[in-house]
């Protein structure tokens, strides 16, 4: 079983000391919501379970090994995405699509029309990013989870820019995730409306980033 330990975590940034002597885990089927006030380090939380940052004490291991001496098998088991929709204003929603997909490096067959679909694009396969609103881009940026295959999902505020049905169907998608035996750790400001579904948190103090 998959597992993530996080023990005795301390990140500072710019001098400031954003939290320490932070612990926590996940297993497979968690679901872990990350809250704090702008500055609190959500995102560098994030950023150092990825493996982008490094902390200045603790660890992070992933299946009982450190993510840094086994970074190739733990970026192949993660799917990170953080506050830029991570596309291409030139390209369509299509053309990004396959961008992303690619750059996962799974072989697996998408219907992209169907993603697009489901999150609420249909028939905006030709569409230029540059011409969509800046949820209509949020949600081709979020189409990236939607053709993960990747055991433990990172998310940054996955919800900004997005308005009510996009925000409910990223939950749900959060949710069938974790219940097929996925984790997910998000960062947010907004207020959850996963009822159904086992909800841990982890609240982060109020230092400047």
């Amino acid at each position: 079983m998959s597992k993530l330990n996080v023990k005795n975590l301390e990140c500072i940034r710019r001098d400031n000391i954003l939290f320490q002597g932070l612990n926590f885990s996940l297993k497979e089927g968690d679901l872990l919501q990350i809250n704090g006030v702008n500055g609190s380090g959500k995102s560098s939380l994030l950023q150092l379970c990825v493996g982008l940052i490094q902390a200045t004490e603790g660890e992070i291991t992933w299946n009982d090994e450190n993510i840094s001496s086994s970074r190739y098998q733990f970026q192949s088991e993660i799917t990170y995405f953080g506050h830029t929709n991570g596309v291409k204003a030139g390209l369509t929603s299509l053309e990004n699509m396959k961008v992303m997909h690619a750059l996962s490096g799974s072989r697996a067959k998408i219907d992209y029309s169907l993603i697009l679909k489901q999150i609420g694009l249909s028939g905006m396969e030709d569409v230029l990013l540059s011409r969509m609103s800046a949820g209509q881009k949020r949600r081709v940026g979020l189409t990236r989870i939607f053709m993960a295959t990747s055991k433990l999902w990172l998310l940054d505020e996955p919800f900004n820019a997005l308005d009510k049905s996009g925000k409910k169907i990223i939950e749900q998608l959060i949710v069938k995730h974790c219940s097929s035996g996925g984790m997910v750790i998000f960062a947010t400001h907004q207020t959850m409306e996963i009822n159904e579904y086992p909800l841990q948190h982890i609240h982060l103090g109020n230092n400047n980033e």
